[in-house]
């Protein structure tokens, strides 16, 4: 019989692999569109074995759109400006597994060896991000069905097919749960994790709020004379926050902010040395490299006319993502991107709903911010909420997510950032499905039959499905699905 936690482990391997095949079988059924993106220059002189040949064959349908800018700053670095919308972490992993590969294994080219590098990669960061998720959801609702339910369905989770593709969303979902169990748990080196995250995707630097808030939380929670202030008064109550940190508290939170924007800024300042001044010599960049620039109309690095270069903070990422791919306040707001919007629809719906009933649940106590440790009640005054109290931070980080993706993203992005950003899709989700089947399953984590099997779970085996359960497993499980077919063959999805 297996516990909920290794069940879990077990259920994230087998969806992994799933998806592998699931790829695998789309891209050899479907011939590939021929999409107007960009695809990284390959080197004509390089050898492709037998064994190489079949690395593609298997492993070629995961490596469209972004995968192919990921492979290729992996192997080339940072070549032309609208690479720097990516950012190192990933592909220098890729690199480095890559280059460990071919020593061990020199029966693939470095191209091969990439890819398998980064399918090695999510892998693993992905089953890592399955057991802390778990981890975090029972630290926060101590309890293991909801805990058990909401990991199983981030296994299915409907952008599925980016946490195993060339994409930074599973190791992205690994630090960011990681950075979250750690503030709560108030683990000393936490910015680790949390700088390690702002160099794998740019809203890594969200993820700042957790350590501070916690930090906060420990500082004011017995404060007697916070909980005193009127109720509503927010201006007040933040000033009343101000007066009670204390200098301790300050100095750990200014730590937290520098060692953590720290790996953050020498990026945007490898950013600029590289494109922004005429040091760089472009003829260290192979032929093949400055031929497609050329075909290409890119920008290579040493030119220093870039609007960016000279702007008061030159960030090269909100310049890159402006140009290239038109990213901007309301600029996907047209009626050709319709589609695009409904695709996003029942994510942003989960998000919208779930923090709309967390704030009604919680409208008396939010004018407190959390800030405050809950005491022990009477069972005659204890009322039973849907979502414990401590949910408030992820309702917050949620809120500025999903705030994002309504105003600035291409909206169809929306599924795959916040399934890898925020936990609250995957605990809205396991919330409304029914606990209830024909063997009492709201009193176990499974099925009886189930808890021998590694990959067998309820929603396989359930024999009644409220129309909300229907609702949640269609989305998932049609969504990876449909994900699968049209990503692997370069069919425009999220």
């Amino acid at each position: 019989m297996y516990a909920p936690r290794k069940k879990v482990l077990w259920f994230a391997i087998t969806t992994r692999i799933a998806i592998l095949i699931l790829q695998m079988i789309f891209n050899v059924l479907i011939p590939d569109h021929q999409a107007d993106a960009f695809k990284r220059p390959l080197d004509a002189m390089e050898k492709n074995s037998f064994w190489d040949r079949i690395i593609h064959f298997l492993f070629n349908g995961l490596t469209r759109w972004d995968g192919e800018y990921f492979l290729h700053i992996a192997r080339y670095g940072y070549t032309y400006e609208n690479t720097l919308a990516f950012y190192p972490l990933y592909p220098t992993m890729i690199r480095i597994v890559a280059v460990i590969m071919t020593k061990i294994l020199p029966l693939f080219n470095i191209q091969s060896a990439m890819i398998i590098a980064a399918i090695l990669i999510n892998f693993v960061c992905f089953v890592k991000s399955a057991i802390i998720f778990y981890d975090l959801t029972e630290h926060v609702f101590q309890n293991t069905v909801t805990s058990y339910k909401a990991a199983i369905l981030y296994c299915i989770n409907p952008a599925s097919i980016f946490f195993s593709a060339i994409y930074s969303e599973s190791m992205f979902a690994y630090l960011t749960f990681y950075t979250m169990l750690g503030s709560i748990e108030g683990i000393s080196n936490i910015y680790f994790p949390l700088a390690l995250s702002t160099l794998v995707r740019s809203n890594g630097i969200v993820n700042i709020g957790f350590p501070i808030y916690f930090e906060l939380k420990k500082a004011l929670c017995n404060s007697e004379r916070l909980k005193k202030q009127q109720k509503h008064n927010v201006l007040s109550i933040l000033w009343h926050i101000l007066k009670l940190i204390k200098l301790k508290t300050y100095f750990t939170i200014l730590s937290i902010l520098i060692i953590s924007l720290f790996p953050f800024i020498l990026l945007q300042i490898y950013n600029y040395m590289k494109f922004c001044t005429s040091t760089f010599d472009k003829t260290l960049l192979p032929v093949d490299i400055l031929q497609y620039a050329t075909e290409n109309n890119l920008i290579l690095p040493g030119r220093t006319d870039s609007i960016w270069c000279n702007a008061s903070v030159p960030l090269a990422y909100s310049y890159v993502q402006k140009t290239y791919w038109n990213v901007g306040f309301f600029r996907y707001y047209q009626l050709k991107q319709i589609p695009n919007f409904i695709l996003a629809l029942p994510i942003l719906y989960i998000m919208l709903q779930c923090i709309k009933e967390f704030a009604c649940e919680y409208s008396d106590e939010l004018y407190l911010l959390e800030f405050f440790c809950s005491k022990t009640k009477s069972k005659s005054n204890i009322k039973v909420k849907k979502y414990p109290l401590n949910m408030f931070v992820f309702i917050i980080q949620g809120l500025f997510l999903t705030m994002f993706c309504l105003f600035f993203v291409h909206i169809q992005v929306s599924t795959r950032l916040l399934a890898s950003a925020t936990p609250l899709i995957y605990w809205y989700c396991a919330l409304i499905m029914s606990h209830k089947c024909a063997d009492h399953i709201d009193l176990h984590y499974e099925r009886n039959e189930n808890m021998y099997s590694k990959w067998k779970v309820f929603f396989l085996s359930q024999k009644h499905y409220t129309l909300q359960d229907k609702f949640v497993l269609f989305y998932f499980l049609g969504y990876t699905l449909v994900g699968c077919l049209m990503f692997s063959n370069f069919l425009p999805w999220t």
